[in-house]
Parts: C-alpha cells; structure tokens; sequence
C-alpha cells in the first residue's frame, strides 16, 4: 500500500494527484511555506479547471527598495544584495531568483488574487482527500515498512513524506533514515543549513502602503530590516532575516509573530531510506513552489506505475 505523509498543503496536493491516501502528521506551520508562496503556476491550469469553470492566467506586479532608493524597476545588481543577505551567497538557484522578477503570473481563480485563488484550490482538494485519509496520533515509522499507531501497525509498500527533515529522523527510533542523511550529504553531524526566518502580520495602516498595495502586490528590499513585504487585503506580511522589536513597523500595527526557517543550502533530498520526498522542508530544497511538487509528483507516478508493471523478484 502507499501512503503520503503530513499534514500540509503538499500532502494534500501530492494525495490528490497520484490519488494515494494520507496519513495526518503535523510538523510544519501554514507560514512556514513547504509549497512555496500562496500562488498557483500557470502550469497547473488544467488542475484548476477540472475543478473550477472560471480559471484565467494573470500577473501581479513587484515594487523595489534598493537600500532607500524605491523603484518600479529592479536595480542592477539589486538580486545579489538581496540573495547575500536572505541566503548568505549570491549564487543561487534559477527558481530562487524568479522571485525577484518584476512580474509574476498566476492562476486566477473566479476572478480572485493569488492567495483566495491558492485557498480556493487547497478548500476543494482537502474535500476530495480527507475521504480517506487516516487521522490518528502518529507514534514511529519503521524503515522496514511499517508506521505504527498506539492501536494498530500499518504496513506500506511506498511512503512518501512531505513533513520536516528533521521531525521525519525524530520518528525513526532506529536512527538510520539520521545516519542516512549525514552521510550521504557530506554533513558534519546532523545539521541542516538554515538561517532564523521571522514573519510579522500587520495591519494595513500607513497611507503609503495603502497607495503601493493599490499597484503592487509585493516590495522587495535590501537595507531594511526586511526583505519583502506582501500585501494581502487589508494586511501585510513582512518577511525578515531578524527580529523586529516595535509594536509597529513603518506605521502598521504589528498583529502576529512568527519564526520558521530560512534554507541557505539545498540538500535537494529526493529518497532516504526508500522514502520519497516531496516539499521544501522535505527535500531541503528553496526553490520549491506547486509546478516544482507537480512535476516530482507525475515522476513518482511514473516510477510507481512502471515497477507495478514489471514486478519481477530478482534472486
């Protein structure tokens, strides 16, 4: 039997698309992003459509704060600044830096942004998945085959985690999916390359981000305590490399606080242990986004389809 594992957005992606159930286990938050921003790719139209009648592709525009010198057009030399001070290093991945492009595309659904679009389409296949879907406390995975429950033991053929690296080690009591990891990625102990990550909500306050939030969708920042902010309605969401100790931040009223992480290096982590892996925080990977988790989904599907087919013992 195959199963999915978590309880996140690419959980619930990753069940609906190769149609295999899933099997709740919550280890990340909604702001820690495992699918990437709230947005759906152009690619996935034909997703979308098969749930929706009125799905369009459309755009929304960035905004630039080249250390206080604001622009409509991304400064030169503007990525590497802003790679050095989100990443550490200024050679990063493609998918990394088509963050920073001044327009980006999107699924619109029913005529609505990105975010209500990307809702939209998590609300109508967590109808479909929680069906069948098993939600009970998780207690340990066996790498022989097994996830156990406090009432039952499950046997799989195929898993695939979507879950925290480092919260998938802490189920395996066996330690090897840890000494799996480590040696197989050249790490010195168990440490997975990561900067602190902190995101403030606020209210829309200030009269200038009302003005700005009116054309743009997104200000991206090098010299500022930040270095994104996205307007959703009437709030905004900072994305910050460290703490900010003030109740408001540039005018607007601070509402909500999280720390999550900040990938520096990818581990691009495909399979440990015969565990697949799909997600950013599974795979260890930044660039991920919904086209990226589509396309390691019909490869999966491909590869599980082809060794049904050709299930042959070998002595």
């Amino acid at each position: 039997m195959k199963y999915v594992l978590g309880n996140n957005f690419v959980s619930y992606f990753v069940s609906y698309i190769l149609n295999i159930p899933l099997v709740t286990y919550k280890s990340l938050e909604t702001l820690d992003r495992n699918h990437g921003e709230d947005s759906i790719p152009p690619s996935l139209i034909g997703t979308c459509r098969t749930l929706f009648s009125e799905c369009s592709v459309t755009e929304y525009e960035r905004f630039y704060d080249d250390r206080g010198k604001c622009t409509s057009n991304r400064p030169k030399n503007f990525h590497k600044l802003y790679c050095l001070y989100t990443r550490g290093k200024t050679n990063v991945e493609n998918s990394y830096l088509k963050q920073l492009e001044k327009y980006q595309k999107y699924v619109s659904i029913n005529g609505k942004g990105p975010e209500e679009s990307y809702e939209l389409l998590f609300d109508k296949i967590k109808e479909t998945v929680n069906k069948s879907r098993i939600d009970k406390p998780l207690l340990k995975l066996d790498t022989n085959g097994k996830l156990i429950f406090s009432d039952e033991e499950v046997k799989f053929d195929r898993l695939i985690s979507t879950i925290n690296l480092a919260d998938l080690v802490d189920l395996d009591s066996s330690t090897k999916i840890r000494q799996s990891i480590v040696e197989n990625n050249n790490l010195d102990g168990f440490h997975l390359p990561h900067n602190d990550k902190f995101i403030y909500i606020c209210d829309l306050k200030s009269s200038e981000d009302k003005i700005l939030s009116g054309i743009y969708k997104q200000v991206l920042a090098t010299g500022r305590p930040y270095f994104r902010k996205t307007y959703v309605g009437d709030k905004v969401f900072y994305d910050c490399m460290r703490n900010i100790y003030e109740d408001k931040i540039e005018g607007n009223d601070v509402i909500e606080y999280v720390e999550t992480t900040q990938i520096s290096d990818n581990l691009d982590i495909k399979k440990v242990m015969g565990i697949d892996m799909v997600g950013k925080f599974a795979q260890w990977k930044e660039g991920v986004n919904l086209e990226t988790i589509y396309n390691d989904c019909q490869e999966l599907k491909e590869f599980y389809e082809s060794s049904e087919k050709n299930h042959k013992k070998v002595f």
